[in-house]
Order: structure tokens, then sequence, then C-alpha cells
């Protein structure tokens, strides 16, 4: 017992020993954690937070919207043909947890900055406020776009903030205030200063701007074709003003190397790598300058998930196809077309293919599409010969080794290499700059002038050798100027995400979305029957045989019909998705959207 006593004793005596020895040294912050107050203390901590909002830009497979379109899905997508319902969690519309977490650290990071009494400090990672505000921007677009009004939360919510976190939706008007004012906030901050030394790759102020000019186009037409309250005009001219500051920085221009890389210029802008060589001029990403904001990818620690030319849910429509012009600038549907007619001839002597369906032709076509009967590359090594492609498009549906549900195969983003590809997905380019100017001067004043034109849309055409887009020639030829700069953007655009968007904000979807979806050419063609076809690839002579594939239906002229008008309908819900039911039922004050159950 004695014993016991000395030892407990003599415990107690270690014990405040060592804690009067050691009070000095004491450190109470966790030692597997960064508490905030030790963090946020130097440049590079801002940075390392500030990191993280760049996982949210969309990318390859992800956030393409032009699958719930008119023109790049095989049909019987439950947006594209609008049989969807109002779903528990975030359903099709935007994130809406992942842009409130958006939101809410975003924010945090401003008030971060704006509470720094260290000026000296606070100078140096006013750079890191203007890329939160300009993500908090992005993420507030998407909520706006697919639900229209939603809370704006501009503080750090705890549980003492009910009357926000359970307050109504804003207007749709004060949204748009709130996104350009942080935007406006944005491009009046040091934003550019890291693109411009070390950091490639950062949001921009020319970002800032562009994504400025987006918004505000968006709105624009979306007040003046939907009647909400807002000043359209207000808007355009936010829009040219924006996108003309862009294009004036010297900053930016198109993509264009046909000096060395011929007609495939266009497509190979898209695949371009840094330290690998993905085409025949050995260029790098460092030739371009016209994307302005991408999700960047490399070949070592983060490959790109890129889009494969036998993903059968991205099939091209015939009126994606449709939309390209003739290579003297009517479309093909034009009296004086020179285009040529559909389906195909095989030569029974050769085995040789005439597709007339590509001749005379934009040459975008037969970049954003691989021409049937064309030798192409597909996951090849980064060493291949390109005197030889490896494959031959055979113009199949399903040749057993890619499908197709409707004839047409992608080649845009389609990198002609096997593994390890760092292929960027552009986020923001010049192109859209110029078309977004192009727009919008439409728009706001009924009408555009060739400078304009010359400077904006014409020198996207002039990029692939096609002729101008002048008033002469729309009037001489009895075409819309708008419906043409429309196409434009629909063509240079696809695949990035902004058909369905565009559709709903000039307010036609229910009547683009509600038509047959169709395929390529089949009745009346060599498709109909097994047929010989001369491989270039293999030096002999293959069989195609197509003949199972068939249709349930076909139109007049012998287009396939995937998804018929009678199963594809937009009414005026669908121009805003519902609210996620979860959050109609956390917050008993929020609206469901019009037309939508509300889930309670």
């Amino acid at each position: 017992m004695v014993m016991n006593r000395r030892y407990k004793l003599l415990a107690i005596i270690v014990t405040i020993f060592l804690g009067i020895s050691c009070e000095k040294d004491l450190n109470l912050n966790p030692i597997n954690q960064i508490s905030e107050d030790v963090f946020f203390t130097q440049e590079n901590d801002f940075k390392i937070f500030t990191n993280q909002f760049y996982g949210s830009l969309p990318g390859f497979g992800r956030s393409n919207r032009d699958n719930y379109a008119d023109i790049g899905n095989a049909g019987g997508h439950p947006v594209s043909n609008s049989d969807y319902i109002e779903a528990q969690g975030n359903g099709f519309g935007a994130d809406w947890g992942g842009n409130y977490a958006t939101i809410r650290f975003t924010t945090y990071l401003i008030n971060r900055v704006q509470e720094l009494e260290d000026q000296e400090l606070k100078n140096q990672v006013m750079v890191y406020e203007g890329e939160a505000r300009f993500f908090r921007a992005l993420a507030y677009f998407r909520l706006l776009k697919d639900y229209g009004g939603v809370p704006i939360v501009d503080k750090v919510l705890d549980l003492n903030d009910e009357d926000i976190i359970y307050g109504p939706r804003n207007s749709r008007q004060e949204v748009v205030a709130f996104i350009l004012n942080d935007l406006d906030a944005a491009i009046a901050s040091p934003i550019g200063s890291l693109v411009e030394s070390v950091d490639i790759g950062r949001v921009s102020k020319n970002a800032a701007l562009a994504l400025k000019a987006r918004v505000a186009l968006f709105e624009g037409t979306w007040s003046k074709y939907h009647g909400t309250p807002g000043d359209s005009n207000s808007y355009f001219s936010q829009a040219i003003d924006a996108s003309l500051q862009v294009m004036e920085s010297g900053k930016h221009s198109l993509f264009d190397r046909r000096d060395v890389l011929g007609d495939d210029s266009y497509r190979y802008f898209f695949i371009l790598e840094t330290d690998k060589p993905s085409n025949p001029a050995g260029l790098g990403k460092e030739s371009q300058n016209e994307i302005i904001l991408a999700n960047k990818f490399n070949t070592t620690d983060r490959n790109s998930g890129y889009i494969s030319v036998n993903s059968g849910n991205l099939s091209p429509s015939k009126k994606m196809a449709d939309m390209f012009l003739d290579n003297t600038g009517l479309p093909i549907t034009h009296p004086n077309s020179v285009f040529q007619g559909y389906g195909f001839d095989i030569d029974p002597a050769t085995g040789v293919p005439t597709n007339y369906e590509y001749l005379d032709r934009d040459p975008r076509m037969k970049s954003v599409f691989v021409e049937p009967f064309s030798q192409f590359w597909y996951h090849e090594p980064y060493d291949r010969k390109y005197d030889a492609p490896s494959l031959l498009n055979t113009g199949a549906f399903n040749d057993g080794f890619w499908t197709s549900s409707t004839g047409y195969l992608i080649h845009k983003f389609i990198p002609e290499v096997a593994q390890g590809v760092g292929i960027d997905y552009p986020v923001i380019r010049f192109a859209e700059v110029l078309l977004i100017y192009a727009e919008a001067l439409l728009e706001r004043d009924g009408s555009i002038t060739d400078t304009d034109l010359s400077k904006s849309i014409n020198l996207l055409r002039n990029r692939v050798g096609m002729p101008d887009l002048t008033n002469a020639f729309v009037s001489t030829n009895g075409l819309d100027m708008k419906a043409e700069i429309r196409r434009e953007r629909s063509i240079e655009l696809y695949l990035e995400g902004f058909r369905f968007d565009d559709l709903r904000r000039w307010k036609i979807a229910e009547i683009e979305m509600s038509q047959d979806f169709k395929s390529t050419k089949f009745q009346g063609t060599p498709f109909e029957e097994p047929f010989e076809v001369f491989d270039p690839v293999s030096g002999s002579i293959r069989v195609i045989d197509n003949s199972l594939k068939g249709f349930t239906a076909y139109d007049t002229d012998g287009f396939g019909i995937i998804d018929a008008s009678v199963n594809r309908s937009f009414e005026d819900k669908h121009y805003l998705f519902p609210l996620p039911l979860l959050q109609l039922t956390l917050n008993p004050q929020l609206e469901q959207n019009p037309g939508w159950l509300d889930g309670r």
C-alpha cells in the first residue's frame, strides 16, 4: 500500500514538472491539421486554397449539353426528348449542391482577403479574390441558366443564419446583377498578373471579360425572347463592350496553321499536346493563343478523359450535318447551292467510293466528322508514321470496331494516340468571343455592318478558307443574317456544350427539339445490301454489311428516323429545370419552377 502511494505521488510530481518545464513551448494547434489562423499567413496559402476551384471547370464527357439538344445525341436521351421528371437529388439540372459548395468556399476566400489587416499581404493576394469572384460568378451562372432565380448567398453561413438558409429565391434579375458585379470586380482586380508570369492556365482578365460577355448575351436574349424583366439592350451593350475589350487586347487570335497542316489545321487545334507529337508539324499547345481558359491536362499525371470516336451516344444527327454550308457559302437547301446530294456510289471495277454528302462543303465538316471511306488515325502510338493512317472509316453504322447510331462519326476532339493523352478542354476560347460580339450587335441594333462581320464571323470563316458573310450576299441570296450567325455558332462550338442553352435562350427549343432525330441517308444507297469497298490501309477489298441495321421508320427521302417527333416534345416548363425535390423539402420557402411538381 505504501509503495503504491509512493508511485502515485512520484507520478504526480513528474507530471507537474513536465507541465511546468514544457509550458512555454506548448502548441495548442493540432499537429495533424492546419488551423485557419496559421494557414492564411502568406501568399502561397491563398493560392493553394484557390486551386480547388479549377476542379469545377467543365471537361470531356462532363457538362456536354449537346447531348441534351437536337444535334448531338443518338435519340432517346431523357432531356433531349423531355422524358424526365422531378428528381429527389440534383436531377438533370445544374448540380445544386456542388455549385453552392463552390459558392461557399469562394465566398469564404473573398471574406478572408477583405478582412486582412496586413495591407502588404492583402495587396499580394487580391489576385486570388479576383479568381474566387470569377468562379463564384460561374457557379451562379450555371444555376441561373437552369433554374432562373436562386438564393443569393454572399456570406459564409452558420446555423444562426436561418433567414438565408430557409429564405426565398432571389429574382432572376438580382442573380444576374450579382454575377455581373462579381465579374466586374474580378476584371478590376490584378487577376491576370499570374497568367502573364509563371502560372499559365489560371483565370485571366480576358477570361473574366469573356465570361461577362457570355452571361450578358445569354440574359439579353433570354430577356428579349422570353419577355422577362430586364433591359435586353443594356445586356447586349455589356456583351459587346466586354468582347471588344478581349478582341482589342492583342492577346488572342484564331489558330490557323494551314501553312504546315493544310486542311487538317482546324482539327489538330483541338488535339494539341505539349510534350508528345500530336500532328505532322510537331506543333504543341504553346503554338496557339486561341484558348482563353482551359481545363488543362497532360500526358504524365493528369490525362484527359477524351471523347471516343465510337461513342454511339455522341452520334451527330442529320440536322447537324446539314448545317454545314457548301463551299460557296450557301445553305445546302438553297436553289443555287453546289451541294451534290446524299449517299454514295461504289465503282464496281475498283471498289473506290464517291461520297457525295461531303463534296464541296465547308472544310470544317471533315474536321468535325470522319468522312466515310477516308483513312484516319485512331489509338496509335506516338511514333506512328504520318504517311500511312491506320484505319478506314467504312461508313458503317457498326463494323465491329466502332458504332454510330446515325452513320456520322465524330472527329473533333478525337486523339490519334492510344494512351497518356494530354488534350486540354477549351472552357472559353477566342472563337466564342467573336461569335458573341457579332450576335450581340445584331440583336441590339437589328443589323450588323460588313466591317463588324469582317472582324468577327469572317475571321472564323477565313481560317478554313470559306467565303465571307456580307450583307450583300445575304440580300442577294434571300438569306437571314440572324440565322446565318446562329448557324456559324452551332458549327464552330459543336461538342463544346452550348447548343441546348442556345435553343432555350433563343426560345426556339419547342420547334427544334420536337423534330425527328435522323440518320444519314440509308434507303436508296448501297447501305441496304452488303457491298464491297477497297480498303487502302490493307490494300484489299472489304465487305461491309449494314443490311441488318435498318430502322423502324424512314422519312420520304430514305433517312432513318432514330427518334420520331411523336416521341419528342418540348413544353414551356422545360425551359427551366425543376428544382431538386430534396431542396424543396429542406427549405419550404423555395418555390418550384412553373409546370413542375413541388414534391410537398
